[in-house]
């Protein structure tokens, strides 16, 4: 078992749960969100005696049923900007609840979306953990990546 994978479980089916009424299951083997899939990522970054980021990576067609639950709209309704606001909280969510399992003092950024054709990459970090979950038919992805210092890159 990688690094606070189980508290990475545990957040994501408690917050997609209790925000969205949706059961995201973490998949028994491991299986990545599809390449070709038109995709979202949401990364944000932590700060202080711990450094490091926690993306999240998902689907078009997952975005837009997660957008329109979060606002109470049909899949119609649900515009680029909301979209991007639903994976943004979400994010942040996650990214706070992964935050208290870290030494102290930490400070979470911002949360950051983009649109992407692949997994998100965060230059001058290694991946930590990586947890696949499955929600209805798609799969989406919660990785926690740690800042690698300078001379370790070397």
């Amino acid at each position: 078992m990688q690094f606070i994978e189980k508290e990475i479980c545990e957040y994501t089916e408690s917050i997609w749960q209790s925000i969205l009424s949706l059961e995201a299951r973490p998949t028994e083997n491991g299986q990545e969100i599809s390449k070709n899939n038109y995709a979202l990522a949401g990364c944000i970054h932590i700060t202080g005696a711990w450094e490091g980021t926690v993306t999240i990576d998902y689907p078009m067609s997952l975005a837009k049923q997660v957008a329109s639950i979060m606002f109470n709209l049909n899949n119609q309704e649900v515009d680029k900007e909301l979209i991007q606001d639903a994976l943004g909280e979400l994010t942040n969510m996650t990214g706070g609840n992964i935050k208290s399992l870290l030494p102290e003092p930490c400070y979470l950024s911002l949360p950051a979306v983009a649109v992407t054709d692949s997994a998100m990459r965060i230059p001058g970090s290694e991946l930590v953990t990586k947890v696949t979950f499955k929600c209805k038919d798609d799969n989406f992805q919660v990785s926690l990546l740690k800042k690698v210092e300078e001379d370790q890159r070397k």
